[in-house]
């Protein structure tokens, strides 16, 4: 296909099987989504905005902004603003004519990611057309229908927010582009107001509002604009250009989206909290601030400097005084301010996030490129080679404003994807954007030219036809290899994200937390959390929303991070009873321990509760030879509370009882299940005289519900004739799948007898005497 061949009138038959592409794409996931009559969830943030959902259709508009089921027994507030999840809400509740089923509600939820992901391929489309042109519009959205990066969080079932982000602020982007180039080219002044002048900028105002209702991040969207106004305004008095356009533009848009913010902020929002349920007046504030700049900008283009250096001059100036008025006058806003751009460099917490470590770097093993070949693959290093020489042919001869806002845009966001790898999904659009300015550049060096030394019109005309011809195959084939070289990468990445890298919780974790649900007693209030329910649940966060959802159980560690503190603290303790006044704390029941949290997790655990990593590696001697792995796990690693329960099934402990295992081995020697879930009860005490001081030791056989067998051992001093010894697993009235194969056997060194333990005995803690 050459680029001659490629004709505007078609532009729209072109673009429909792009868009068809992306939606089969995004929809490829779906017999692993919808399966035996019920859905499930891709990712896991996703988990909570269908519990968010779900509450949302039974108190539409209301969606949850405190919730008592995380950060257990303390609850919660929501630091999700409600857009996205009230959005989908009114979506079922239409579907369901005002009364949608459970299934209605999960469907809707899964069914709209791919639907807004398409949308934003076609905003994709427009903003390539009004930056260059059509043709580099239409190879820009067929890239970015198939980029790894951003099918991925528009797949269906991945219910995130993320789809949002990206399409709104596109769509910012988009509108403010349209309101630069219809402003410049009518030389519109302040004065100048009217609906044409004014539509573009409002749309872009109210694009910005509704992504700052949908994400408490997108005040990024807005300081990257008003960044843009700063630099072009520099540039334009550089280059003794008008900067009407520019102020006019941005002015309106900001005071458009204040409007819109100001009167939530001011009524419902938290103080000047960056993570709220509502925007708060940060926001405003943050909106404010860039109106506020883009008066000062039009009032410092009529003062008409001499030097145009005066201009960065006096905004560093002003820049300066307004940070130290602001954490003088409005300390808390500044607060807010500084966190916020702290946040975007990571560190803390955030390190042990894999969606908010560096770009370029592997927590085990350093610099990679694994993470931008996953998201873009060889896109990203197109896309680099033409943004060079963008900058080179476009940028640097006019200074236009919609090219240096195109690089303004792809710099912040490169530079944020490198800070947090997190926000590589926005990053797609300038990846594919600049993929397409490079094809159709490269074939715009083929397309053939006018032979000017050919004098004779028949001659000229045959050699011009024959330039062409050959012209055209060449473009062609080099179009189709450009094209491939681009997309079969991505396809086959997308093939193994829909097919051997789904991103759902695993099977094994789903039965596991559906078992949770079904026979554990019941907890209130999972409709309306607003008070503490009976018992929480006790895992790593990575869980926290999948427990939440599957099990409808409270729990102490969730995916916002909120009480990951006590659960790393509680998952590295070698002290019992020291484990135990956590989960008293956290009014605990049940902890939830899986083989990924000895592997892939341990170091982020072990991190997050003040400890080093590698003291539970190497040195010293593993307690079990047949346990060592490549880890090199030691008898320190193999102390915690998390290797006690999962390795040795809670063997030794007097509070512990292992209730649930999942089908599948993770470790074959010896055989450790992926999941287990164990109860923390008072247990049962057993105490009399002995006839010998020594050991005393009980025993007890032990079956699960996956037909392994193991032994359960206590054993303790006796001292002055007399011991006591505290037991964990009932013989009599047991309700759980695995339960004791015979009654406990314990023995002194003279006397051995046979004890039965009622459920009672073990719930209520209470003491059994036996002499031996």
């Amino acid at each position: 296909m050459s680029i001659q061949l490629f004709t505007e009138k078609n532009k729209i038959k072109l673009l429909l099987p792009i868009l068809l592409l992306a939606l089969v794409v995004r929809v490829s996931v779906f017999p692993d989504v919808f399966s035996n009559g019920s859905i499930t969830f891709l990712g896991a943030d996703t988990y909570y905005h269908a519990r968010r959902i779900l509450f949302t259709v039974s108190h539409f508009p209301d969606a949850l902004a405190f919730d008592s089921y995380i950060d257990f027994p303390y609850g919660a507030k929501i630091g999700w603003m409600p857009l996205y999840d009230q959005f989908i809400a009114l979506i079922a509740l239409i579907a369901g004519l005002g009364k949608p089923s459970l299934y209605t509600i999960e469907a809707t939820t899964a069914a709209v990611p791919p639907v807004l992901g398409v949308l934003t391929v076609l905003l994709v489309f427009f903003t390539a057309e009004k930056l260059f042109d059509w043709r580099v519009g239409i190879v820009s959205a067929g890239i970015f229908a198939i980029t790894p990066a951003h099918v991925y969080v528009s797949l269906l079932g991945y219910a995130d927010h993320h789809v949002a982000e990206t399409l709104l602020s596109t769509a910012a982007y988009l509108f403010f582009i349209i309101a630069m180039k219809r402003l410049q080219k009518e030389n519109a002044s302040p004065g100048m107001v009217n609906f044409k002048n004014t539509l573009f900028p409002v749309l872009t105002g109210i694009a910005l509002a509704l992504s700052i209702f949908t994400w408490n991040g997108a005040p990024i969207f807005v300081g990257l604009i008003g960044v843009f106004i700063i630099v072009q305004f520099i540039i334009d008095r550089w280059s003794g250009r008008n900067s009407d356009y520019l102020v006019m533009a941005g002015g309106m848009a900001f005071l458009v989206s204040l409007l819109i913010i100001a009167p939530v902020a001011v009524t419902g929002g938290m103080g000047f909290e960056t993570n709220s349920y509502l925007p708060s007046l940060f926001h405003a504030g943050f909106l404010a601030a860039f109106f506020f700049l883009c008066v000062i900008l039009a009032l410092m283009q009529k003062i008409r400097f001499k030097q145009w250096w005066y201009h960065p001059l006096v905004l560093i100036v002003i820049f300066t005084a307004a940070l130290y008025s602001l954490e003088s006058l409005f300390p808390q806003l500044y607060q807010s301010a500084t966190d916020g751009i702290m946040y975007l460099f990571g560190g803390g917490i955030l390190a042990t996030i894999q969606e908010a470590v560096p770009l370029f770097i592997d927590p085990g093993t350093g610099f990679t490129l694994i993470n931008v070949w996953n998201a873009f693959t060889l896109s990203f290093f197109i896309a680099l080679l033409s943004f060079i020489i963008f900058i080179n042919k476009e940028v640097r001869k006019k200074y236009a404003s919609e090219a240096v806002f195109l690089v303004t845009w792809t710099l912040i966001v490169l530079v944020l994807t490198v800070l947090q790898r997190r926000f590589i999904y926005l990053l797609a659009v300038n990846i594919a954007i600049f993929s397409g300015y490079f094809i159709i550049t490269v074939l715009k060096s083929f397309s053939p030219e006018p032979e000017k030394t050919v004098v004779n019109k028949k001659k000229r005309k045959r050699q011009r036809t024959s330039d062409s011809t050959s012209s055209t195959w060449v473009s062609t084939g080099l179009f189709l290899f450009l094209i491939a070289l681009l997309s079969i990468p991505n396809i086959i990445i997308i093939k193994s994200m829909a097919t051997e890298n789904i991103p759902a919780p695993d099977p094994d974790l789903q039965e596991s937390f559906k078992w949770l649900r079904d026979n554990t007693p019941p907890t209130s209030y999972y409709e309306d959390p607003d008070r503490p329910a009976g018992y929480g649940i006790m895992s790593w966060w990575d869980y926290g929303n999948w427990i939440l959802y599957f099990s409808q159980r409270p729990v102490v560690a969730n995916n916002f991070q909120t009480g990951v503190e006590d659960s790393a603290r509680f998952l590295i303790e070698h002290d019992e009873k020291k484990a135990n006044e956590i989960l008293n704390m956290r009014k605990v029941r049940f902890v939830v321990t899986d083989a990924q949290m000895l592997k892939l997790k341990f170091r982020s655990i072990a991190a997050m509760a003040g400890r080093n990593p590698n003291d539970y590696y190497g040195a010293r001697e593993p307690s079990e030879a047949v346990l060592r792995s490549v880890n090199d796990e030691n008898n320190y690693f193999f102390s915690t509370m998390l290797s006690r329960l999962h390795v040795f099934d809670g063997d030794g402990l007097s509070n512990y009882r292992l209730v649930y295992e999942s089908r599948t081995t993770a470790i074959r020697s010896p055989d450790i299940k992926y999941v287990k879930i164990f109860e923390y009860v008072q247990g049962a005490t057993i105490s009399g005289k002995t006839s010998t001081d020594g050991d005393i030791k009980i025993t007890l056989n032990i079956l699960t519900d996956q037909g392994r067998t193991f032994t359960y051992t206590r054993q303790v001093a006796a001292k002055d004739g007399e011991y006591e010894i505290k037991v964990p697993y009932s013989t009599v009235g047991n309700k759980y799948g695995t339960r004791p194969m015979n009654n406990y056997t314990i023995q002194n060194a003279n006397v051995s007898k046979i004890i039965s333990v009622s459920e009672e005995d073990v719930i209520e803690g209470r003491e059994l005497q036996v002499d031996l």
